[in-house]
């Protein structure tokens, strides 16, 4: 026979599926009888002393034999071992003659020492075809195999292998019968069979028991078993079943309610299949009867539980898109509608304050209805309750309590005031249940019935469902609620806090207080009103407008003129009179006719206010150091509405600043108007000596109100020769202006009574200084002008370390007269020789002596500045010298500069 060989990588004694169908056969051997008397067969047949029958699993053992010591069987073969290894791993009979001549066998135990010489044995081979074991025959003396013997050997091998299936088959079936009994008592299955030939049906005891009977029946009687066990509504569907059963392809199937003798009715299923004879005639029906109604309730729970499931996940991803409390109370009903609901309600609670109530349809036009007829006005989002024990409604959401009415008299027993509310909104059966999340109470979901309603547990379950979902979703919107409330704060809060950034950054940018105003008005509107104006206090008290704007820049005159009108002929109830008056801001929600009529008397100007359409006003006081010098005044038209808490708050500390603002722009005026007075009362007129034109400027720093360090002069000395002087004390405040003024006198003193050179006035106003201790250093020129015989004139000048004088020859011609090295400040060494300079003048020419903001700032040097001044001069050196000097500053003095300029141009005519 043809035996499957494995693949030559796999050892054969070692494959698994051989093994396991060895292992099977093994396990059901029944004993060795069997096996020795077909050892014994094999023995006596081929006329051989030993036989034995052995199983290959993961080793040999021996299951039987003939001729074999005591305790051979059931254990190892251990003389001819190697002899069935050899043919369960080939496959094929092995017929050895003499074993004493076969090489691969001579050394074998079992053929030294005589007990096997001639062997002949032949594969066992299962029926999926897989060598389990051998049957084998040997002797202890050689002997010749014909190919009979190996056939002989081999029938009854397959007698050795129908034996050991034969156990195996008999095992199982006798477990499966076991296993079959066990699963038919423990699923209660009853067994049934109806015989067509005698009619008669044949019950077991467990069929017996599914109708309530005790012990196996024979019933003779159909139509009496159905009258008498079966529900009269299943009675067709059983007979249908069997008939359609016999006619058609012999599959019976019905379920049907079993009648017990206590009343109790139960549901079956029976299934069942007609069986035929040898001539194919069916001559019986055998089938199954179980008790399904247990199956059946859970089903129906499952069902209930399913559909619940499938509610409350509709109703919660419904829930999860509401956008506001106003919906929830209907999404919620369509799972309230699956216990039977009419309507529901949600009642959330408003802060600490009555619970807004949001019904859903049914209750809603119920309640539409009433108040219509009664001509009453519902609100248009939700009806407010009270927050009181009065009904269900407020109960459960103040208490925490889950409050179950089965009819309306459970309801008023508890709340009477329900016997009215009941009967108007035609409810019957009643649930109030609370909202809350983490133990905060967030109000209650309220179910009501049209009929009454017992509540299961199953039921209160789903409520419950339903009532956590809500209170999520109730807690959700109303952390949404505050979170956009709270951006929203932020975004005003930041919008407020960037306004008071620019008004800061506005009311510091410049030291005209009429442009900080205009452009403070600007921020104001539209950040914080619809329109604005403000108005400051003169010396006098009036009030004088200064600006004003209008986030509509076409109705930007109407309030300019309103604002003059009203500056002029308000009367002392106007608001800005009032707020100037008391000193405190004044908010009006709702601007009306008669308090425009007594604020502005004259309707003409009241006119020009009623044009603009205020609807609400708030006015702020400008204050600074405890005074009021101001006010700002704000309108709101209609669409805005009244002004904000925010809006006011950040309008009044926007009248404070700008009260410091203007206070401090009117200080700055007042002590730069002091300081340029006493700084010009310093700096007298120039002389006006014949052949000579002579101009001079000063131009104080754009920032600060010091008194500067610089200065001019102009004198004819004694001897009638023209003495110019310029200089700059080192410093910029009273200390320099002092030194200044006292340089200056004794720089006049010493020059017009001395009559020395440039050089030997500078020495003595040097040591004068410094025997005065006047503790300063300056730099300076001092020039003496002196005619010549031709009408020009001879230039004689000295300088202490100041930038040099320049002069403009006739022609154009631009001439620094630097002589290289200057000499030092004064106040530095008294002792030290100073220098004379000389330089002709023709007539015609200019020359300009300079303080060094003339020519020096912050984004350039000093000799760059020179070259500056340079060409300026090229440019303008012969216009007139008024124009000459005025040009040059323009061209040369930043309205920005940090530094005092002093100015003297000489021209020789």
């Amino acid at each position: 026979m043809s035996v499957p060989q494995p693949s030559p990588a796999i050892d054969v004694l070692q494959d698994p599926h051989r093994v396991a169908a060895a292992r099977r056969l093994f396990v059901e051997v029944p004993g060795p009888a069997a096996y020795d008397r077909l050892s014994g067969l094999a023995a006596r047949l081929l006329g051989a002393e030993h036989a034995k029958v052995t199983l290959f699993t993961v080793r040999d053992v021996v299951v039987g034999g003939h001729g074999l010591p005591p305790g051979v069987v059931g254990g190892r073969a251990l003389l001819t071992g190697a002899f069935s290894e050899r043919i369960v791993r080939e496959g094929r009979a092995l017929a050895v003659p003499d074993a004493r001549a076969d090489e691969t066998l001579s050394a074998l135990p079992a053929v030294t020492s005589g007990e096997v010489v001639a062997y002949l044995g032949t594969p066992l081979v299962s029926a999926s075809g897989r060598v389990v074991g051998a049957l084998a025959v040997y002797d202890p003396a050689p002997r010749t195999w014909h190919a009979d013997d190996v056939a002989l050997l081999e029938h009854l091998a397959a007698s050795v292998v129908a034996e050991l299936e034969l156990a195996a088959a008999r095992s199982a079936i006798g477990a499966s019968l076991a296993r079959l009994d066990v699963a038919l008592e423990a699923s209660a299955v009853g067994i049934w069979e109806y015989d067509l030939r005698t009619g008669v049906l044949h019950w077991d005891e467990r069929c017996a028991a599914v109708h309530g009977i005790e012990g196996p029946l024979e019933i003779a009687d159909i139509d009496g078993m159905l009258a008498e066990r079966i529900h009269p509504d299943d009675h067709a569907a059983v007979r249908s079943a069997m008939t359609e059963a016999l006619a058609g392809p012999g599959e019976y199937a019905v379920e049907a309610r079993a009648l017990h003798a206590d009343g109790t009715v139960r549901w079956t299923v029976s299934r069942g299949r007609a069986v035929q004879d040898s001539r194919g005639e069916r001559v019986r029906v055998l089938g199954t009867v179980v008790d399904v109604t247990d199956a059946r309730a859970e089903a129906a729970r499952r069902m209930a539980a399913v559909q619940r499931a499938a509610a409350i996940a509709e109703v919660a991803a419904q829930l999860a898109n509401a956008t506001a409390p106003s919906e929830l109370a209907e999404i919620a009903l369509r799972g309230a509608r699956v216990l039977g609901a009419s309507s529901s309600a949600l009642a959330v609670l408003d802060g600490t304050g009555p619970l807004r109530v949001h019904l859903a349809q049914g209750l809603a036009d119920t309640v539409a209805a009433a108040a219509a007829e009664a001509e009453v006005e519902l609100p248009p989002d939700a009806v407010v309750a009270e927050l009181d024990d009065e009904l269900p409604t407020q109960y459960a959401a103040r208490h925490g309590e889950r409050l179950l009415f089965r009819d309306l008299d459970e309801a008023v027993a508890r709340f009477p005031q329900m016997a009215g509310i009941g009967a108007a909104l035609g409810l019957r059966a009643m649930a109030a249940l609370p909202l809350r999340v983490e133990d905060r109470p967030l109000g209650s979901f309220v179910v009501v019935w049209d009929t009454d309603h017992d509540f299961a547990d199953d039921d209160v379950e789903l409520l419950d469902a339903l009532t956590a979902q809500i209170a999520l979703s109730v807690s959700r919107l109303q952390a949404d609620a505050e979170r956009a409330a709270a951006v929203a704060a932020m975004a005003e809060a930041n919008q407020r806090l960037q306004l008071l950034a620019d008004a800061g950054r506005v009311l510091s940018g410049s030291l005209d207080i009429g442009e900080q105003l205009e452009q403070l008005a600007d921020l104001v509107v539209p950040a914080l009103a619809d329109w604005c104006w403000i108005v400051v206090t003169e010396e006098q008290g009036r009030l004088h407008e200064v600006a004003w704007a209008h986030r509509d820049p076409a109705r930007r005159d109407d309030v300019a003129e309103y604002v003059h009108r009203m500056a002029t002929g308000m009367s002392d109830e106007h608001a800005a009179r009032v707020v100037t008056r008391t000193g405190r801001p004044l908010v009006i929600p709702e601007l009306d006719a008669e308090r425009i009529a007594r604020s502005l008397p004259d309707p003409a100007d009241a006119q020009t206010l009623l044009r603009l359409d205020p609807r609400s006003a708030m006015i702020v006081p400008l204050v600074a150091a405890g005074r009021v010098i101001g006010a700002l005044g704000t309108a709101n038209g209609a669409e805005r509405g009244p002004h904000t808490p925010g809006e006011i708050e950040t309008a009044v500390e926007v009248g404070r600043r700008a009260g410091l603002a203007l206070q401090a722009a009117r200080l700055y005026e007042q002590q730069r108007d002091l300081a340029d007075a006493l700084q010009h009362s310093m700096l007298t007129a120039p002389p006006e000596p014949e052949g000579c034109a002579i101009v001079v400027r000063y131009v104080p720093a754009s920032e600060g109100a010091d008194i500067g360090g610089d200065w001019y002069d102009a004198f004819v000395e004694a001897g009638g020769a023209l003495v110019l002087a310029i200089g700059d004390v080192v410093g910029h405040d009273r200390h320099a202006a002092a030194a200044m003024g006292q340089l200056r006198g004794l720089l006049r003193g010493i020059g017009y009574a001395g009559g020395g050179s440039p050089a030997e006035v500078l020495t003595g106003l040097d040591r004068a200084a410094a025997g005065l201790a006047l503790g300063s250093m300056a730099t300076a020129v001092v020039a003496r002008l002196e005619r010549t015989a031709d009408g020009g004139a001879l230039l004689r000048w000295s300088s202490a370390g100041h930038p040099p004088p320049v002069a403009v020859l006739p022609g154009g011609a631009v001439r620094v007269l630097d002589p290289g090295t200057a000499d030092l400040l004064l106040g530095v060494d008294p002792g030290r020789t100073r220098t004379d300079h000389e330089c002709a003048l023709p007539v015609g020419s200019t020359v300009l002596l300079y303080t060094d903001g003339l020519v020096e700032r912050r984004d350039r040097d000093l000799d760059a500045g020179t070259t500056a001044l340079t060409a300026a001069l090229g440019e303008f050196g012969e216009l007139p010298l008024e124009e000459l000097c005025d040009r040059l500053l323009g061209r040369m003095v930043l309205a920005s500069a940090e530094d005092d300029v002093a100015l003297l141009a000489l021209r020789v005519e």
